[in-house]
């Protein structure tokens, strides 16, 4: 009887460990822009919403 491996870690850190690509380790899965590139636009558009309110309530502005 064999038994299948569903989980073969060997074969996932070899192929973390040798990637060509010189790139982090959450950029390396040739899926990760997809997951990647989608929260930096959100993170960095929260900020911006953020800091321009942040500023209009220094000055005094109101809605």
């Amino acid at each position: 009887m064999l038994i299948k491996k569903t989980n073969d870690i060997i074969s996932k850190q070899w192929y973390y460990q040798t990637n060509p690509a010189h790139r982090e380790i959450w950029m390396r899965h040739p899926r990760s822009s997809l997951y990647i590139i989608p929260y930096w636009i959100a993170f960095w558009g929260g900020m911006g919403y953020a800091s321009y309110y942040l500023g209009r309530m220094v000055i005094g502005k109101k809605e």
